[in-house]
C-alpha cells in the first residue's frame, strides 16, 4: 500500500513532521475519520500526538511520487500539500484547521457578508488618497526590485497607463487608512480563528491617562506591515519568501484570480528566495523538487489563511487584481519548527524585540537607528520607544492568554 516505501521512506515522513506508523491503514482510517468529522456538526475528537490529516495525506502522496520518481527524467516538485477549501461550517468545526497549523481556504464569507467584495479602484482612490504605495512599474518578482513612494492618489494614474510590462502596488495601511476600510472588512469569519487586532491592540497600547495612543498603534501598523492592500495587473507577483516575524497570515481575494504557491517552515532547508515556483529552474534549485509544497488558485470571494512563517509565492492571472492582506498574532498552536521556541506568538514577539534592540537600548532615550522615513517620505519609520518598551509587554499577554483559551493543552504537529 502507498507504494509500499512506508517503512523505506521514514526518514522522510520525520522530515516533515510525521512519526511513521507500522501500519499506514491507520492513517488512512484518520484521515477518514477527519473527513467524517468535517461532514457532521460534532467535532473531531483529540488524541495525544496525532498528526494532522492534512500532512498525512499531503506526506502519503509525497511518498508515492518518491516511488514513481525513479522512472522519470529529472525529479521535479508535484505540489503535494494539500490546501483544502472549505465553509466557514466545516472550520469551526474542524481542529485541525483551527490549531493555526495548516493552510486552507474559506469559500463562503467574503463574498457574502463584506462590503469590500464591491471596491474598485476608483472606490478605493477616495477612501484613501493620502496612504503610501510601493509602486513597482517593472513587476515585483525580482527579491532585488526598488518601488518608487507615491501617494495613491498620484500612483493610481501611472498604474492605469498601459505598458509593456506588468506593474504592482503595495498599499501600507496605517491607522488613518484603516479606520477608513475596515467597516468593509467585517465581520470576521470564525472570530476566535480571526482574532483581529482590534480585539487587543486597544487594550494594551494605552497612554497613562487611558487613552489609546493613536501613534503608536499607526507606527505598529506602518512598520510591522500589519495591514496591506495589493493591486496588481496579469503576469506580476511578489517574489518567494517567508516573512521576517512569526505571524500568521491571511489575504481576502477582491478582484481578479490570484495563483499561490505555499511550502510549510519546516521545508527552509530546500527553498531559496531565487526560484520561480511558476517556472522551476531544477537546474540551479534542484531541491526544490524535493519540498512539500502546495499550489492553489483564489477566486473573488476566497479568503486564504497561512501560519506563520510558511513560503508564500503569489501571482495575479488578472488586470485588475485586488487582494486585502492582514497578520494574526496569538491564534496558533505550539509548534515545533520555530527553532527551539514552540509558542508562535512568543517567537512574534522576540522578533519584534529584535528589532527594537536595533534602535533602542533600555532607559535610553537616544535613537540608535536612522529614520529613513526623513530622507525618503513614505518609507516606514523605526518602531516608537514607547512600543517597544511599554506597549509590547503588555500586548504579549494579550496574545499569550489567548493562544491558551483557544488551544489549550500545546499541540505539536509539525
Amino acid at each position: 500500500e502507498h507504494c509500499g516505501v512506508w517503512w523505506a521512506r521514514a526518514p522522510a515522513a520525520r522530515a516533515i513532521g510525521m512519526a511513521p506508523r507500522p501500519r499506514p491503514s491507520g492513517a488512512e482510517r484518520r484521515w477518514a475519520s477527519v473527513e467524517a468529522g468535517r461532514r457532521s456538526s460534532a467535532p473531531a475528537r483529540r488524541t495525544p500526538r496525532r498528526r494532522s490529516p492534512f500532512v498525512v495525506r499531503s506526506a502519503l502522496a509525497a511518498l508515492c511520487w518518491s516511488c514513481e520518481a525513479g522512472t522519470a527524467k529529472a525529479a521535479e516538485q508535484r505540489f503535494l500539500l494539500d490546501i483544502p477549501r472549505i465553509t466557514t461550517a466545516e472550520l469551526e468545526r474542524n481542529q485541525s484547521l483551527r490549531s493555526g497549523l495548516h493552510a486552507y481556504i474559506v469559500t463562503d464569507w467574503v463574498g457574502s457578508r463584506w462590503s469590500a467584495s464591491s471596491w474598485t479602484l476608483e472606490y478605493l482612490r477616495q477612501k484613501i488618497p493620502f496612504e503610501w504605495v510601493d509602486y513597482y512599474p517593472n513587476n515585483m518578482e525580482d527579491p532585488g526590485s526598488k518601488p518608487y513612494l507615491y501617494r495613491f492618489e498620484e500612483a493610481l494614474p501611472q498604474f492605469l497607463q498601459k505598458s509593456k510590462i506588468p506593474k504592482y502596488m503595495q498599499l501600507r495601511l496605517g491607522l488613518r487608512g484603516w479606520n477608513r476600510l475596515k467597516k468593509d472588512i467585517n465581520p470576521k469569519p470564525v472570530p476566535e480563528v480571526f482574532w483581529d487586532d482590534d480585539s487587543w491592540i486597544g487594550q494594551c497600547m494605552k497612554k497613562p491617562s487611558g487613552k489609546v495612543d493613536r501613534e503608536a498603534v499607526d507606527n505598529f501598523f506602518v512598520t510591522q506591515q500589519w495591514k496591506f492592500l495589493l493591486i496588481g495587473e496579469k503576469g506580476t507577483s511578489m517574489f518567494f519568501h517567508k516573512d521576517g516575524t512569526a505571524a500568521s497570515s491571511w489575504q481576502a481575494q477582491i478582484v481578479g484570480k490570484k495563483r499561490w504557491t505555499l511550502c510549510p517552515n519546516s521545508q527552509s532547508h530546500l527553498l531559496d528566495v531565487n526560484i520561480n515556483t511558476f517556472k522551476p529552474d531544477y537546474t540551479r534549485f534542484p531541491k526544490f523538487a524535493k519540498a512539500l509544497c502546495g499550489q492553489v488558485t483564489m477566486s473573488p470571494g476566497d479568503l486564504l489563511y497561512y501560519p506563520a512563517y510558511w513560503w508564500h509565492h503569489p501571482y495575479n492571472l488578472e488586470t485588475p487584481t485586488i487582494s486585502y492582506t492582514g497578520a494574526l498574532v496569538g491564534v496558533e498552536a505550539d509548534r515545533m519548527d520555530l527553532g527551539g521556541e514552540q509558542k508562535p506568538h512568543a517567537r512574534f514577539y522576540q522578533d519584534l524585540l529584535g528589532k527594537c534592540a536595533k534602535c533602542w537600548k533600555k532607559a535610553d532615550p537616544k535613537r540608535l537607528c536612522d529614520d529613513i522615513s526623513e530622507k525618503w517620505p513614505g518609507a516606514a519609520p523605526p518602531m516608537m520607544r514607547s512600543l517597544c518598551e511599554d506597549y509590547l509587554p503588555e500586548c504579549f499577554k494579550k496574545w499569550d492568554a489567548h493562544a491558551r483559551a483557544l488551544h489549550g493543552v500545546a499541540r505539536q504537529e509539525l
